[in-house]
């Protein structure tokens, strides 16, 4: 066979033969691969037997490098020839190491490569060389492909600090990749020992030592008069201006136009730590005839294209561009869909670790956690990755971190067996976030809401199936119980320091809102089972004495009113279920009635009307508060028989009687009054507006007014300042109210 030294002399013959005549400028290669492969036919060939001076082509390289940088070819090529065991000198070997700046993110079998050439073997470089090539590492630790690629490395990297030559590289290594699973016992006692061996004052065993200590606090390290960690960035210039020419190949792959719809990369300087745990998009060996996503330049080229277009080196970076995230809506490629979940389990189940852990790393899963919710906003669907995540973390989670997008993320589960999810996702998270207040069970609650809305949405599109709208049911009157259980908790007050306080009773309103804009669509689709509110709930919000909570009540009940009626008259869903309407309609009336008694006909608390419930008030209750009122009424009379006035329990919660709507009643008589011009002089009402009050008004020479114009009035006052609930309901529940 042929040595070394022959073959490189057969691959240089032809080149040499050409260029006798040439000077040595003549002789440079034209471009950087040209000259990596003259290299590597002389690299191996001993100094004295060369016709090629191998520190000139080095040379060449390292310009070529510094100007442009070096593509994945040709340092995958390079690093081949420098971790093996060559016959270059070590002056070029380290003009050759300092330059690898590589213009594109770093594959992770290329870091394999430098780590392997580690060692005192023959067959390997020498100890410089290996040292240099850590150093290598440490600078262009932030192009790394896969970070995490070193972290599966450690047990190699870490068995090499005995060579006393790799220490400092090898602890700087360490200390960026050594999470809490590497600090085992065996390593804390073999570190100890190379302390022990080297005096004890070797700072880069002390700063790992340190680092080790994080994550196990009984290491004991000792006054070493050392603060801090001991490691520093090798060269920041260096780093520097790879950078720069990262951002710059960057920016020639994506052309010069630019487009508000086209993928625009802000460049590695401008990313925070956190973000770049997401690489941005960039895609790599595209065909003739595909286009990657960078290259589109607006909507009709994307249209144009939309079957051609490759997917990017990392699918997880589509999450961060929207307009990748309309590519993956619209084409649906399965291989991406595995992809990302893939990418996602790999980086959860890091994190899954961490939190079994209490380590670090809340601020980027929160990054990653933001990125998929808008991922699942846009496709209504939770990756699977995810949810496997979720079924383990939420039973470890304290319910405070990331809490807010954790909710948004699980408003988009999938609509599954109530038992099965409650059992899975529902309880652990119930676990994490109920205390005993109000404010825990309405976060609560405002969850539950946003899941119904996008369990309706999806619903309401589909054919009909019993078991998905029992699904649907049963979350309803879970959240149902819920929302009962928040009314019944103690109001909290708002702390000074506390900016996004918001009252429960708000999140239960909204609750009913969604609920009533989802049975809104019930006549249409049989998926949607109409139910009603809970008693509990709906007489508690119609006592308030909040004109906002019960005219938001009024609103929620009349759209429910409107719901039934075209739901009575459907086809559709009379021929799912046509016992529904004996079951639920008797009830609702029965709200609809008492609540009318209550503000407009002067009945409260009446039972003995057809359909009324007496609010569910028990007898006793009512016999009591018509005692008191006949006391207050008597001692009124004692005190001044001319103005005293009289209370009823069933005028109590009417529009002038009740203290939410009591000013609002006064306010509309002034405003009335005024449109009359009624003079300083005349007589003008100074007790609550009743059918009496009006007609002794009349007598003494003021406004005159029927009781029924003076409602009507009120009505249309309350529609004009906002309050539309009460009016709304009473107009398309009172007959005498239809025609006017």
């Amino acid at each position: 066979m042929a040595s070394d030294a022959e073959r490189g002399l057969s691959l240089l013959m032809p080149w040499l033969r050409s260029s006798t005549n040439m000077g040595r400028d003549e002789m440079r290669p034209s471009n950087l691969l040209d000259t990596v492969e003259h290299l590597e036919a002389v690299a191996f060939v001993p100094p004295r037997q060369r016709y090629t001076d191998a520190g000139e082509l080095a040379k060449q390289i390292a310009e070529f490098a510094y100007e442009s940088g070096i593509p994945q070819t040709a340092l995958e090529r390079l690093l081949n020839l420098l971790t093996r065991n060559n016959s270059l000198d070590q002056g070029t070997t380290t003009i050759l190491i300092k330059n690898l700046y590589p213009s594109e993110r770093i594959a992770s079998k290329l870091i394999t490569q430098v780590v392997c050439c580690l060692g005192p073997t023959k067959n390997k470089p020498s100890p410089a060389t290996q040292a240099l090539l850590l150093r290598w590492l440490i600078l262009v630790y932030e192009f790394i492909d896969d970070r995490s690629h070193l972290s599966k490395l450690y047990a190699v990297l870490f068995n090499h600090l005995d060579m006393i030559s790799l220490r400092k590289p090898l602890c700087h290594i360490l200390s960026y990749i050594t999470r809490r699973k590497h600090v085992k016992p065996f390593r804390i006692q073999a570190l100890m020992e190379l302390i022990g061996t080297s005096g004890g004052d070797d700072r880069e065993l002390i700063s790992l030592l340190r680092v080790f200590k994080n994550y196990h606090p009984d290491v004991i390290v000792g006054n070493t008069g050392m603060k801090g960690l001991f490691f520093k960035h090798p060269d920041p210039e260096w780093t520097t201006h790879a950078r720069q020419i990262q951002e710059t190949n960057l920016e020639r792959t994506q052309g010069n136009g630019s487009n508000s719809f086209q993928v625009v990369h802000r460049g590695l300087a401008k990313r925070s730590k956190v973000q770049t745990v997401v690489p941005e998009v960039q895609t790599s060996r595209v065909n003739q005839n595909r286009t990657s996503l960078e290259e589109l330049r607006s909507v009709t080229h994307f249209v144009e294209r939309l079957d051609k277009i490759e997917l990017p080196n990392q699918i997880i970076s589509t999450i961060t561009h929207d307009f990748a995230q309309k590519y993956l809506f619209l084409v649906q490629p399965e291989i991406a869909d595995r992809r990302l979940n893939d990418w996602l389990q790999a980086f959860l189940s890091e994190h899954l670790e961490s939190a079994r852990d209490f380590d670090d790393g809340v601020e980027t899963l929160g990054y990653v956690l933001n990125l998929v919710v808008g991922y699942a906003q846009y496709t209504k669907n939770i990756p699977e990755a995810f949810l496997t995540f979720l079924r383990s973390y939420l039973p470890i989670w304290n319910g405070f971190e990331n809490r807010q997008l954790i909710l948004e993320l699980l408003e988009y589960l999938p609509i599954r067996d109530h038992d099965s999810l409650r059992s899975e996702i529902l309880a652990p998270l119930e676990t994490a976030l109920l205390e005993d207040t109000a404010s825990s069970k309405a976060s609560l609650l405002d969850f539950y809401s946003g899941l119904i809305r996008q369990w309706g949405i999806k619903l309401r599109t589909e054919s009909f199936d019993i078991e998905q709208s029992q699904r649907l049911s049963a979350l309803i009157l879970h959240a149902e119980l819920l929302a009962s259980s928040v009314l019944e908790s103690p109001v909290q007050q708002p702390s000074d320091t506390s900016g996004d306080y918001r009252s429960s009773t708000l999140s239960v309103l909204g609750f009913y809102f969604t609920l009533a804009d989802l049975f809104s669509h019930a006549h249409t689709n049989g998926n949607i089972k109409l139910t009603v509110p809970l008693a509990p709930s709906v007489y508690t919000l119609i006592f308030s004495p909040v004109s906002f909570v019960i005219s938001s009540m009024n609103s929620i009940l009349c759209s429910y009113k409107s719901s039934f009626e075209l739901s009575m008259n459907s086809e559709t869903l009379q021929s799912k279920d046509p016992l529904w309407t004996q079951k639920l309609v008797p009830q609702f009336n029965g709200y609809i009635m008492d609540v009318c008694n209550l503000v407009w006909r002067n009945r409260a608390l009446n039972s003995e009307d057809p359909n009324a419930l007496g609010c569910l008030i028990p007898p006793a209750t009512i016999a009591a508060l018509t005692q008191y009122l006949r006391e207050v009424n008597d001692k009124a009379r004692k005190k001044s028989r001319e103005s005293a006035f009289s209370y009823t329990v069933g005028s109590l919660y009417s529009l002038s009687h009740h203290a939410a709507l009591c000013n609002m009643s006064a306010c509309c008589f002034s405003d009335i009054e005024k449109e009359n011009d009624v003079g300083e002089t005349q007589p003008r009402l100074r007790k609550p507006v009743t059918q009496r009050a009006l007609s002794a008004l009349e007598k003494e020479g003021g406004i005159q007014m029927t009781w029924q114009d003076y409602r009507v009035r009120m009505l249309d006052w309350m529609d004009a300042a906002g309050s539309v609930g009460i009016a709304n309901l009473m107009r398309t529940t009172m007959k005498a109210l239809r025609k006017e």
